[in-house]
């Protein structure tokens, strides 16, 4: 929601007004639950996660209504509710609704988000040190 909103998109303010009541986002009072989260076909997530169609931890009454500039649904509940979005010109900025910190620990799907962050991180980082470097070993050789 705040990577939408940051973008200049807006949410619906209590999604149960929006949707109804029939497909629970979370349990009273607030309480998470499960609920299927359908992917769209070649977006980054669904390359990542390498499934359509999985079981999410969810735990919101809010979700974006009018996506933020640049963003893309990747996505979405049973109801049309918007789970995901990603930056396409990004190399890793995903933003979900639902809560994989919650099932990370007994479903690989969910851990797989954790992973690439850190994998991710990784290789910026150590990117960073070999251009660091570079310009480095560079400037020393300016100075000979």
């Amino acid at each position: 929601q705040m990577v939408n909103v940051a973008l200049g998109g807006s949410l619906h303010e209590h999604l149960p007004d929006v949707v109804g009541d029939e497909f629970a986002h979370r349990l009273p009072p607030r309480e998470p639950t499960p609920h299927v989260v359908n992917l769209v076909e070649g977006t980054g997530l669904a390359g990542l996660l390498g499934q359509l169609t999985f079981d999410a931890a969810s735990w919101h009454h809010q979700a974006i209504h009018r996506v933020g500039r640049g963003l893309a649904v990747a996505a979405h509940a049973p109801d049309g509710t918007i789970e995901a979005v990603e930056l396409p010109d990004h190399r890793w900025l995903f933003a979900v609704q639902w809560h994989p910190e919650l099932t990370a620990e007994v479903d690989p799907l969910q851990q797989a988000l954790f992973d690439e962050l850190v994998e991710t991180c990784e290789r910026e980082l150590e990117e960073t040190h070999s251009e660091t470097d570079n310009r480095l070993a560079g400037e020393q050789g300016d100075e000979a």
